[in-house]
């Protein structure tokens, strides 16, 4: 178990010093999350090595500490300043995903657990938002692993195409197309390349920071999520038994928690200790990003490719409709207000 532990750990760290150290010097961009469960998918697939006494501890203990920790980062004073302009377009998106997804069911007859994942990472805040649900909704983990490879293709096509696309429809106004990207692109880190891009291209702070906040108040749509899909995925007899905290697994109440401190922190602090704060809330926000992608390479190596090969490729299409959905209703919110 060990020896598997110490492989997992090279992977990731190598993942990572391929993702950013490497590859983004030459404009790149290629997460670590999609290298993780690549290699992970290579390892299974080609026998070099069972990595089965482990991928339960990998695929669940730690990838509810890592989604808890996320919370840490979400402080409500960062994006308070969009908010109201920007949670109206991320309800608005969220609902018309969800009703998207009730028709493309019908249409393609695709497995519904997959589809609802799809729609969840693409409204929602990407690969963290697909874990955090598959907790949940006990999803099967080939339809994990396509979710988040269909989320992670169509949000790297997005990296490369959304920021010049944003600006040519709010050329005049950049808090806009930072708000645009924050509400379309889906993963974190690829909202952070588009955002970056953006505003080296265009040299505009404000966007870059409405993008981030943007981002943010989606992310915080997890607290939302999370007990409504409890209280769905209930039997009727658990449902009987339910109570209010009974919606919220665990790790979603650590996460709250560490929200909930973040923005007392940093409504209190002191300007001498303020430095120091900002290094443990990056400390925490690190140890949640590496523990996610632990749990992205433990999925990778359970999964067979033959097994993902029977999708074809209805869910690409899938996640193309629901990306032109979010980009029309953001565009069209955006140039009505």
């Amino acid at each position: 178990m060990k020896k598997n532990f110490c492989i997992a750990a090279i992977v990731v760290a190598i993942s990572e010093y391929i993702s950013f150290l490497i590859l983004s010097n030459y404009s790149i961009i290629i997460s670590s999350a999609i290298l993780c469960i690549f290699v992970g998918l290579l390892i299974n697939n080609f026998q070099i090595r069972n990595f089965k006494n482990i991928n339960e501890i990998l695929t669940k203990k730690f990838l509810k500490i890592g989604v808890a920790l996320i919370g840490i980062k979400i402080s409500f004073f960062e994006f308070y300043n969009y908010a109201s302009t920007s949670v109206f377009i991320i309800l608005i998106n969220f609902l018309l995903v969800f009703v998207l997804i009730k028709i493309l069911n019908s249409i393609f007859n695709l497995n519904k657990g997959m589809i609802s994942l799809l729609g969840i990472g693409s409204s929602v805040c990407g690969i963290t938002a697909i874990m955090a649900a598959s907790l949940v909704m006990s999803n099967k983990k080939n339809d994990i692993t396509c979710a988040v490879a269909v989320i992670t293709l169509i949000g790297t096509l997005s990296v490369f195409f959304s920021p010049f696309f944003a600006n040519l429809i709010f050329e005049q106004e950049q808090i806009k197309a930072g708000i645009f990207l924050g509400a379309t692109i889906h993963d974190t880190s690829q909202v952070i390349a588009a955002s970056t891009i953006f505003q080296n291209i265009y040299d505009n702070t404000q966007s870059f920071n409405a993008t981030i906040s943007t981002k943010l108040v989606r992310n915080s749509f997890l607290v939302i999520l999370i007990p409504l899909l409890t209280l769905y995925y209930s039997s009727q007899k658990q449902k009987d038994k339910l109570k209010f905290f009974n919606l919220l697994p665990p790790f979603i109440i650590f996460f709250i928690l560490l929200a909930i401190i973040r923005s007392a922190v940093d409504a209190t602090i002191d300007a001498n200790i303020l430095s120091d704060w900002e290094k443990l809330v990056g400390f925490v926000s690190m140890v949640s990003k590496y523990l996610i992608l632990f749990a992205l390479f433990g999925l990778g190596s359970s999964i067979s490719i033959k097994d993902l090969s029977r999708f074809g490729f209805k869910p690409f299409l899938i996640g193309f409709c629901i990306s032109v959905i979010l980009i029309s209703s953001t565009t069209i919110y955006l140039k009505l207000i």
